[in-house]
């Protein structure tokens, strides 16, 4: 086995790792027994992987039915041919070799060396859904599907595709294990300052019950500013009959007060990946909103768009991912996001068929197109047929125009592009937009 080939300090961090695995799926494994795990192993020959197996497992699961997650967690963090066993002729090893270890079907160790090399965990640790997105997109799974293809033609389609889903969740749980058990809510600071992309399960939760009443509020706030406003030009009519009451002096002037803009609104949020609990944040705060907007029509995307205005109707405007992901089509092809071809889809299918007052467009999105055509000229004919265009991206304005980042290329066509990083930012561009 490949653990000879491994010091004692990568075999500890492993069996860390396996025992945080265990513990994040629900089994009892307290923090003696990872360190007696780790003690195990210097007792043991760790060229014989079965005997490292019957020694963790009798170390850390205490009950048989773990026995089945020990199984899968043991397999992923201690596979059976990892790349490191591998020898040098191989080249660099399994990632090299991605398209025929899919072919084969040996996908544990895959996962292992993907989220390695591309998940970032060695830099400042973020949200378990960062994470994921950075390893899928760094691991570019949509040519690992076309490598893969070409390496064995007799491969099904819905094999590949199938082999593509269980690396995925391989990926997804390694990078799980590694983050080790979620958090406990440890943010003290308001709600409105808790950062999308960085929150934890428990502070998402919070978000998402400040995000209602929060709504009710700006409206009524939006509501008495509006009343409010002393603004227009003099009404001489109403100005001179109100006189006739003080002898002709005008004491009570009167203002044709302007009627304010309520603008149709569209709303094109992506639900890929880690921004989308916040997409589903700004749908929930714009359909709350509906006695502010003229009409609101709300789609979502992956790599395809569909319209879910009466789906947030009848969940009244408080919507789950599962919900989407369960009564939507939106994800034609590998299920990594597709700006391009999803704003063409919404210039043809919506912007275009529009005959009456130019609506406002609001984008919610990364504006990672993975490295696909960007096609900057379907956002330029949107923004012909629109009135204003204002883009919300919930990543720090340091990362954008990084790696698959096209931000710049879309800011020309927008009139307002915001980073959106948390609530409180949220209701100030929506407060401003309105």
């Amino acid at each position: 086995m490949a653990s000879e080939a491994l010091s004692g300090d990568a075999v500890a961090e492993r069996v860390i790792r396996l025992g945080r695995s265990l513990q994040a799926g629900g089994a009892a494994v307290a923090v003696v027994e990872i360190i007696d795990a780790v003690r195990a192993t210097s007792a043991i020959d760790l060229g014989r992987r079965s005997e490292l197996r019957v020694a963790l497992r009798a170390t850390m699961i205490k009950h048989p039915r773990y026995h089945d997650l020990f199984e899968a967690a043991f397999d992923r963090h201690f596979p059976a041919h990892p790349a490191d066993s591998r020898p040098s002729g191989v080249g660099q090893g399994i990632l090299d070799q991605s398209d025929m270890t899919i072919a084969e079907g040996n996908l544990p160790a895959l996962a292992v060396n993907l989220v390695e090399a591309h998940a970032g965990l060695d830099g400042d640790r973020r949200s378990e859904g960062h994470h994921i997105q950075r390893a899928y997109r760094g691991a570019d799974l949509a040519r690992m599907m076309s490598d893969a293809r070409r390496a064995d033609p007799a491969l099904s389609s819905a094999e590949l595709r199938a082999r593509i889903d269980q690396l995925k969740r391989l990926m997804a749980a390694e990078v799980r294990a590694r983050l080790g058990p979620p958090t406990e809510d440890v943010f003290v600071g308001p709600t409105e300052d808790i950062e999308f992309l960085n929150a934890s399960r428990a502070e998402l939760e919070r978000v998402r019950e400040a995000v209602r009443p929060l709504a009710r509020v700006m409206a009524a706030r939006l509501t008495r500013k509006r009343r409010s406003r002393n603004q227009g030009k003099v009404n001489l009519r109403r100005t001179t009959r109100q006189s006739l009451g003080t002898g002709g002096v005008p004491f009570n002037v009167a203002f044709r007060r302007p009627r304010p803009h309520r603008p149709e609104l569209l709303v094109l949020c992506d639900i890929s990946g880690s921004v989308a609990e916040f997409s589903l944040f700004t749908l929930t705060l714009m359909s709350a909103l509906s006695a502010e907007v003229a009409r609101t029509r709300s789609f979502v995307f992956v790599d395809r768009m569909d319209e879910i205005t009466e789906l947030l109707n009848r969940t009244d405007h408080s919507i789950e991912p599962w919900q989407i992901m369960r009564n939507t089509n939106v994800i034609a092809d590998d299920g990594h996001s597709d700006y391009g071809a999803v704003l063409q889809q919404f210039h043809d299918e919506v912007v275009e068929p529009i005959q009456g007052p130019a609506p406002t467009l609001l984008i919610t999105g990364d504006a990672r197109t993975n490295y696909r055509d960007a096609c900057p000229t379907a956002l330029e004919s949107i923004a012909r047929r629109c009135r204003r265009i204002y883009w919300l991206n919930p990543e720090p304005h340091a990362e954008w125009d990084t790696e698959d980042s096209e931000m710049s290329t879309y800011a020309p066509h927008c009139h307002g592009v915001f980073e959106v990083r948390n609530l409180r930012q949220l209701v100030a561009c929506v407060e401003e937009m309105l």
